[in-house]
């Protein structure tokens, strides 16, 4: 049984139980930990930013002869393109959002 969970160590820690005058009563859901915007987005940049920035030095490599790897280097290059396109999309709809919110009367 590979992947299934081992002892009941491993299931509590997976499913934590509430106790109700010493009495468990089941699982409990856990809440995620809140995330802030503005940390999402500044993450999501740095990750377009390296990607752009890696594909740029892998052509520079393979039109410098050093590498030879024109398929890793493509592939590169198209992800981040796809990247700085999302980017510029979700750039966008929050730009979209804030013209709603300014045109907004109260």
């Amino acid at each position: 049984m590979s992947g299934a969970i081992a002892s009941i160590a491993d299931v509590s820690r997976v499913y934590p139980t509430a106790e109700v005058g010493g009495a468990s009563i089941g699982p409990t859901p856990t809440a995620p930990a809140p995330v802030d915007f503005g940390d999402v987005l500044h993450d999501a940049v740095n990750r377009v930013n390296t990607m752009a920035q890696r594909s740029t030095q892998q052509v520079q490599a393979l039109a410098a002869g050093a590498s030879d790897d024109i398929h890793g280097t493509m592939i590169s290059v198209q992800e981040a393109t796809i990247g700085v396109r999302l980017l510029g999309s979700v750039r966008n709809k929050l730009l979209d959002a804030f013209h709603e919110v300014w045109r907004t009367s109260v």
